[in-house]
């Protein structure tokens, strides 16, 4: 906690006081997150293995070794691309991996949690009230907005859903973001005080 309080008061000072030292101890920690993060990123690698391991164990069908197997054949292929082909992460073999798995892998998880939250807002709101009619009907405008059928035949839903965009989901996204920056704040603080309790549920 000392180590955590240090640190943390010296990053946030660094960005109100221009004094020169206390400038350079923060390109320094800035640094060290560097190598932290990479420590970190091997450390996640080792403990997904070993929970693969495990999911492995309790359930040896097909489809669970292809969900084991899998991770490790694409960072395989990445590494192999950016280590041994010229241009590093810049070859055209890494490029396409990159543009031919990586991003249609992502657009796919993207479209899948599209339709999951779609689904879960139908089910939870239920046109149960006028705010989330509201919000039925603005998430549906945009929605159509994106299709080229309906920019066609609908031309006027375009700017629509524009406004729907950039005017309510503007405003709402900022409060939000400063609700949560203001609640941020206020656990930072009283973590580096040591006053943040933190609760441990025992199942």
């Amino acid at each position: 906690m000392i180590i955590i309080a240090i640190t943390g008061i010296l990053m946030v000072a660094a960005y109100f006081i221009p004094w020169a030292p206390l400038q350079g101890v923060k390109g320094v920690l800035t640094n060290w997150i560097v190598v932290i993060s990479a420590a970190t990123v091997a450390m996640g690698f080792v403990y997904m293995t070993t929970s693969q391991y495990k999911l492995y164990q309790k359930n040896r069908s097909t489809l669970q070794l292809v969900y084991t197997v899998t991770p490790y054949v694409f960072f395989a292929g990445f590494l192999i691309s950016a280590l041994f082909f010229k241009g590093g992460s810049s070859s055209p073999e890494y490029r396409w991996w990159f543009t031919n798995i990586y991003s249609n892998v992502g657009a796919t998880i993207y479209a899948i949690m599209y339709f999951t939250l779609a689904s879960s807002a139908y089910r939870t709101f239920r046109v149960s009230s006028m705010e989330a009619i509201a919000l039925i009907a603005g998430g549906m405008i945009y929605t159509l907005r994106q299709i080229p059928l309906f920019q066609v035949y609908i031309p006027w839903i375009v700017p629509l859903g524009e406004w729907f965009l950039l005017v309510p989901n503007t405003g709402g996204g900022r409060g939000a973001v400063i609700a949560a920056a203001l609640a941020a704040l206020v656990v930072g603080i009283r973590t580096l005080w040591g006053k943040e309790v933190t609760l441990e549920v025992s199942g």
